[in-house]
């Protein structure tokens, strides 16, 4: 299946190229000039826009009525700024596994939460959590209706 690519999206992606070997040729002392690699994949890009219009086949890899691919284009911009003199940023490497700042919050429950408390003993000081259990006499689990819940019916 041949694509149908625009002339004028050729011919602007062409120039484009023609452009950022020039301004790599041309560059000043400071910027490094093109590696081996980058000089073989702008002539590559460049005889395949002559021949075929197109730099790229396959429709998952770019829009397919644009001339480059979207990582062509993407190199393409990164060799103009090396001419530019603007280099690639290194990846940083971040912080790692490190504990961030401040605590989280605990992500237990507390069982003590779901005691009923009698009267007589809710005046006192609450049962402290950790490993102590309370005594038996002072806290009794008990059950709670929840309204809106169930789906069973007593028909």
């Amino acid at each position: 299946m041949v694509r149908k690519i625009d002339e004028k999206k050729t011919r602007r992606a062409l120039r484009r190229l023609e452009r950022a070997r020039k301004a790599a040729v041309d560059s000043g002392i400071e910027t490094p000039e093109l590696s081996e690699w980058e000089g073989e994949f702008l002539g590559s890009l460049e005889e395949r826009l002559e021949k075929f219009g197109s730099a790229f086949n396959d429709p998952d890899k770019g829009n397919t009525d644009d001339a480059l691919s979207a990582r062509q284009a993407l190199k393409l911009r990164e060799i103009e700024n090396k001419a530019k003199g603007k280099a690639r940023k290194p990846m940083s490497r971040g912080n790692g596994f490190k504990r961030k700042a401040g605590s989280p919050a605990p992500r237990s429950r507390d069982i003590h939460d779901d005691l009923d408390i009698p009267p007589e003993a809710s005046t006192g000081p609450r049962p402290p959590a950790g490993n102590r259990r309370p005594a038996p006499e002072t806290l009794r689990a008990g059950f709670r209706v929840i309204p809106g819940g169930g789906g069973a019916s007593d028909d």
